[in-house]
């Protein structure tokens, strides 16, 4: 079944439950009517099972129900946090980012904020045509998108490293990272076979500076290497010695030696 239920809404539902048990009435006596609390947990788990079902239209209408009810009530952000899986269930992925924005911006120091922000990351990434990936980096000019969703995974990975959606959140970091590196590595390839290697070594700097995780492409450190080595740009010596460290046993280590050669004052000199 759903992620939601195996890792997150047991956890949810039983520490909710618990604590209301512990601090409120959770059902009418002596004749009187349910308490609105254990009327709109009531509906919650009604919801939620609804959701478990693939029921989206009855999930969606009974949790909307609660999450109209006062702030107040746990239920209600709950019931908005469980609106938002049901677009996510139901591929409507644009619309699941702003409903988990909404849980995010009304919701702070709530329990499932890590839960929330991996989520709204996890929904810009699939918002993101399978088709996209498959097309050659120089058609894929419309990079806001996978920067989105970059920059999403990045504020969820810092916010929460001890998360157990961290390991997840890593692996589709990466993948835009790589999406994100192939385009500008293009750019520059294009700038070099134009003889405009400033303008390439501009550019892979700048993808450096603006995606850190992008340090970690050899491919993408060596492409900055081979642009600042044809401009005889100073900076090569710092960039050299970085990826000496970074990668000792690289693919292309022989390559960045030839290219580094020039940085080595010779010997007696």
């Amino acid at each position: 079944m759903h992620r939601l239920f195996s890792i997150v809404g047991f956890l949810v539902i039983a520490a909710v439950v618990a604590g209301c048990a512990s601090t409120q009435t959770t059902a009418g006596t002596a004749g009187r009517p349910a308490t609105t609390l254990t009327q709109s947990r009531d509906e919650y788990l009604t919801g939620l099972k609804a959701l478990e079902t693939a029921d989206y239209t009855a999930s969606m209408e009974t949790l909307q129900r609660v999450a109209r009810g006062p702030s107040y009530i746990v239920y209600a952000p709950l019931a908005r946090l469980r609106l938002a899986d049901a677009l996510f269930y139901q591929e409507k992925y644009d619309e699941a980012v702003e409903g988990y924005r909404g849980f995010i911006e009304t919701s702070a120091g709530d329990p499932n904020l890590h839960y929330a922000y991996f989520r709204l990351a996890e929904s810009r990434v699939k918002a993101i045509s399978g088709d996209f990936f498959l097309v050659p980096p120089s058609d894929r000019r419309d990079q806001k998108r996978v920067r989105a969703a970059l920059a999403s995974l990045r504020d969820f990975t810092l916010r929460f490293p001890d998360s157990p959606y961290i390991v997840e959140a890593l692996q589709m970091q990466d993948r835009m990272t790589a999406v994100v590196a192939s385009f500008e590595m293009e750019v520059a390839r294009f700038y070099m076979s134009r003889g405009k290697p400033v303008g390439a070594a501009a550019r892979l700097q700048r993808l450096i500076a603006d995606v850190p995780t992008a340090q970690r492409l050899e491919d993408a450190r060596i492409a900055l290497m081979e642009a600042l080595a044809e401009t005889k740009d100073a900076s090569l010596v710092t960039v050299c010695a970085a990826y000496i460290e970074d990668f000792p046993s690289g693919k292309h280590r022989s390559r960045a030696t030839r290219l580094c050669s020039w940085t080595t004052p010779p010997k007696g000199g």
